[in-house]
């Protein structure tokens, strides 16, 4: 995965959703375990984006 520094500007990074990313790297251990919390948040939050536009409900959207 690219190095990116998009951390606060595509999400909303209040203490509730710092606390859900937290979670999710937590179910995610395997995949960053060897990385910073910054890092961490950055992974989770490109793979949700990824997801998301990886839907094909949003493929269909932006085809429009």
């Amino acid at each position: 995965m690219e190095e990116n520094e998009y951390i606060g500007k595509r999400v909303n990074l209040d203490i509730k959703n710092i606390k859900r990313i937290k979670i999710i790297a937590t179910l995610l251990e395997n995949e960053v375990k060897n990385l910073n919390e910054k890092k961490k948040l950055d992974y989770v939050i490109n793979k949700a984006i990824e997801s998301y536009y990886g839907s094909d409900e949003i493929k269909e959207l932006l085809e429009l």
